[in-house]
């Protein structure tokens, strides 16, 4: 098993959270409370949306009554969150925070941000790395330039496939089957626009796999250009991302000249990972 491939980890540590969280009462040596709260933000992280109180019981097997115990000392630590005006619940903030500190864990993160600061220095350009996750890409690591305005709060954020350079990237590396939903829900909220692009997915694909690195220019954050390289593994499975950010009025012979050192620096690390 590829431990590199985030989609890999992700799908392993589900499976065994599975076996620690579908049986509260096995006596496995654990604390029993411990795990039926395991079992609680399993259903909400496998969840699409936040939850009720009744849809949380029912998913863990539990009445809701017994599930409100668990969910307000989930809330007390800031592992789950309830919506003031729905009162449904969902993951909360510390939980995003504990996400995010295992993703920096996975080793092609870890190569990635041990250089990324150099990069940065070399372009004049802030940078973040990204990796996929239930939700699309999504940024984990931030490096800013000293006069950056574009805010650190990028970690977390997630982006779209056919309007950013780092979704272009993703789009182009990940099986279709993956891809496929997020493309046609992007299409139809595109189609709702009154300044609607049509976007070529095919062209785009093959423009960035041609290239090595996928360039949007004012598409996802106007005035701006976000230039962004793959990392591989050695079967050319996308392990992780990187992407640089730039003035929309910076010259065209720059752009290249950052997309070409960009792209040498994520073959270096793709290297790293065979």
């Amino acid at each position: 098993m590829n431990r590199h491939d985030p989609e890999v980890a992700a799908a392993y540590a589900a499976e065994h959270l599975s076996d620690v969280a579908s049986a509260p009462g096995r006596d496995h040596g654990g604390i029993q409370s411990v795990d039926i709260g395991m079992s609680v933000l399993k259903a909400l992280a496998v969840a699409k949306g936040p939850m009720s109180l009744k849809e949380i019981g029912a998913a863990c097997g539990m009445a809701p009554s017994k599930a409100h115990r668990y969910l307000h000392s989930l809330v007390a630590g800031g592992l789950v969150a309830q919506q003031k005006r729905s009162g449904k619940y969902d993951l909360g903030l510390f939980a995003l925070r504990l996400g995010v500190s295992a993703i920096r864990r996975i080793d092609v993160v870890n190569r990635a941000s041990d250089h990324l600061e150099d990069l940065v220095d070399q372009l004049g350009m802030p940078a973040h790395v990204a990796i996929w996750s239930h939700e699309g890409p999504i940024a984990v690591r931030w490096q800013r330039t000293a006069d950056s305005l574009i805010s650190p709060d990028v970690l977390g954020s997630t982006f779209p496939l056919l309007r950013s350079a780092t979704g272009n990237v993703f789009l182009s590396y990940m099986p279709e089957r993956i891809t496929q939903p997020f493309v046609d829900a992007e299409v139809q909220k595109e189609s709702e626009l009154e300044d609607a692009i049509t976007f070529d997915v095919e062209g785009i694909i093959r423009t960035v796999r041609e290239q090595g690195y996928a360039m949007a220019l004012g598409t996802f954050v106007p005035n701006y250009i976000g230039i962004c390289a793959p990392i591989v593994n050695w079967d050319e499975e996308i392990c992780a991302a990187v992407t640089v950010v730039g003035r929309l009025t910076r010259d065209p012979e720059q752009r290249r000249a950052a997309a070409m050192r960009l792209t040498s620096f994520c073959k270096t690390l793709s290297a790293a990972t065979r």
